[in-house]
């Protein structure tokens, strides 16, 4: 069986702006692939309170409506328990506080954590909040002088004006790699267009911005920037209604009401401010909170599997998951709660949403009426979704709609291997960085799809970089119509390190393949790939900008094995100190020219070629490096 298949495909396919032909002709073997299905649920140990249940209509508890504390089987001698509480939508399902192992526990799963994945230090985060300061100060006197050139009166200028963060950063969960999710809000007079015009303009003039990509756009639309080394990613909201005087834009954005007769727009991005504001309302413990949720997204990150982009979980959902736990079991620590929070989503019925609180319906406002609240009931597209996570915040969203058959197969699996694992940490049979142990992807898999991004510019790197990113989840629905294979995506983007000399600017993104008796596969079979590239290709070829960016560009889709792989995907750090090196003599080679000619550096010489003290791509090298 290992030999017999012999999928073959030959395609050429181009993106304008430049030609591409890829060849994905090859054999591919059959391998053990991730596809067979999840144990039964009975398999794992029995849970606290009585088995969830499919049907809404029974009055049982169930993993979306769990078991009251009181239904749980009786405690053990000598086991604390906190006072009644309620949060969310249900009552906790325990009410059991640590013992003095569980906080010794949770002291070492900090402690590991921080050694692999620190937190932001002191200094560190007094220069995040300086460059936030910096940007408030640029963005209010921005938009008085627009809201002036509108005719506002002099005594209004700097109502409805606020720069406010949200995300990670909100939540309290910062570490040195990490951006800023930040938004500005704005007052009637001061139109989006403006907000992507004029101060996309300030801000790539200030001295200390070092990157300043607008995508104006995109579902919800972003500036993405990089200050003083520190990355903010900026969401512009425009209040619909002029603020009462010396009312708070932050404050007042909190009231349903701020909503009413918003455009779109600026309800998604209001939104996110919204949603993490009330996730911290909304949980027993936020330290205890902060500290789980550190652990979940590192180890959600290391497993591969942090991408809403690609059909995975984001930073929201992490969040969102975390924080029900934390409400289901309000007096646990943190080592506990890593234990329940990979056990309850293993055994929960995705038919069934994650809810932080009762989903608020439109109330009768007609500036209200024309917002959509996730329903399934009502809206054929909500019933489709896969595993939906609500957020708590009106007007509720599913912050899991990208995700696919193929992603929930990924996340069931790492939660069952994250659930058996944290238990061998209990047993002391296993340490914390063994369940954050970086997913093998190019050992696991032995067949993949290449995608390489090349691009000559900055500004044309991140723009159709973002471009494949966003449409490779396409790529991946397709291919999981394909019989006779399961596919896994990796939401992570490798630097090429010059290893395409015509291009300075790559990247490369790899789905894998594996050929499986369980997903249809046998001796023989033919695997044809051309009609899911292809549809990918007629998606990329629409994008608006192509013409503006002709040759500047360009998409390389192949088909690879194992030994196949370039260096920078398997061992990225050699592939990087080589890229450094090869700068490094570039350089040197440049100041021997100048050394010659007598010439400083960077003196035009006739014709208007000039020595550059650094070659292209250089700079970019040298940030990938450093993270």
């Amino acid at each position: 069986f290992h030999t017999a298949m012999s999928p073959q495909l030959s395609i050429a396919c181009s993106v304008v702006g430049t030609a591409m032909a890829s060849s994905l002709a090859s054999a591919a073997g059959a391998t053990t692939g991730p596809g067979s299905a999840s144990p039964a649920i009975a398999a794992l140990p029995a849970t606290t309170g009585p088995p969830p249940t499919n049907s809404p209509s029974q009055q049982q508890p169930q993993v979306g409506s769990p078991a009251p504390a009181a239904a749980s089987p009786a405690l053990a001698v000598g086991v604390k328990t906190g006072p009644p509480v309620k949060f969310g939508v249900t009552d906790p399902i325990s009410l059991q506080e640590p013992s003095e192992s569980d906080r010794l526990l949770s002291d070492k799963m900090r402690e590991d954590l921080e050694a692999e994945f620190p937190t932001e230090t002191v200094e560190g985060m007094a220069r995040r909040q300086a460059v936030l300061r910096e940007i408030e100060h640029m963005f209010a006197e921005w938009a008085q002088g627009v809201a002036a050139e509108a005719g506002a009166a002099d005594d209004s200028l700097r109502q409805g004006v606020k720069v406010t963060t949200l995300g990670s950063y909100r939540l309290g969960v910062v570490h040195p790699g990490s951006d800023i999710d930040t938004l500005c809000i704005g007052p009637p007079n001061v139109r989006r267009e403006d907000f992507f015009a004029s101060f996309v303009v300030q801000l790539d003039q200030h001295p200390d911005v070092t990157e300043c990509v607008p995508i104006p756009d995109a579902y919800t639309p972003i500036v993405k920037l990089k200050m003083r080394g520190v990355c903010i990613d900026l969401l512009f909201a425009r209040l619909a209604q002029a603020l009462p005087p010396g009312g708070d834009p932050e404050e007042e954005a909190k009231d349903d009401a701020v909503l009413s007769n918003m455009d779109e727009k600026s309800v998604r991005c209001m939104n996110g401010f919204r949603v993490a504001d009330q996730i911290l309302q909304l949980v027993p413990n936020q330290d205890t909170f902060r500290q789980t949720l550190r652990f979940v997204k590192y180890w959600a990150r290391r497993r591969g599997i942090y991408s809403n982009v690609l059909g995975f979980f984001g930073g929201i959902t992490w969040s969102l998951l975390v924080a029900r736990v934390c409400q289901l079991y309000p007096y646990y620590a943190p080592s506990q709660l890593a234990n329940r929070f990979f056990r309850l989503y293993l055994q929960w019925h995705w038919t069934k949403p994650v809810m932080l609180c009762e989903i608020v319906e439109p109330r009768s406002d007609p500036g209200l009426a024309g917002l959509k609240v996730w329903n399934p009931k009502t809206n054929a597209a909500d019933r489709q979704h896969v595993m939906p996570v609500i957020t708590p915040a009106f007007p509720a969203m599913n912050s899991t709609y990208n995700v696919t058959e193929t992603t929930k197969r990924i996340l069931l699996e790492e939660f069952r291997r994250g659930f058996e694992t944290v238990r061998l940490v209990e047993q002391q049979k296993a340490t914390w960085s063994k369940v954050c142990e970086p997913f093998p992807f190019f050992e696991q898999f032995h067949h993949f799809i290449s995608l390489e991004v090349l691009a000559n510019s900055d500004e044309v790197y991140n723009k159709f970089s973002g471009l494949v990113e966003s449409k490779l989840r396409i790529l991946v629905m397709q291919l999981e119509a394909v019989k006779g294979m399961y596919i896994h995506p990796n939401p992570l983007q490798y630097d090429l390190c010059g290893s395409d000399l015509d291009w300075p600017l790559g990247c490369a993104m790899f789905i894998a393949m594996s050929f499986s008796k369980d997903a249809g596969a046998h001796p023989g079979l033919t695997v044809d790939l051309r009609g899911p590239v292809t549809q990918l290709m007629d998606v990329i070829n629409q994008w608006a900008e192509k013409d503006a960016f002709a040759g500047q560009f360009k998409l390389r889709v192949r088909r690879i094995s194992s030994p196949e792989l370039p260096e920078y995907a398997r061992d990225p750090a050699a592939a990087m100190a080589k890229r450094r090196q090869q700068l490094q003599q570039q350089q040197q080679q440049q100041a021997q020219v100048v050394r010659v000619d007598g010439e400083p550096p960077g003196t035009k010489r006739p014709g208007g070629a000039g020595a550059e003290s650094e070659p292209p791509g250089a700079k970019r090298a040298r940030t990938e490096s450093g993270k």
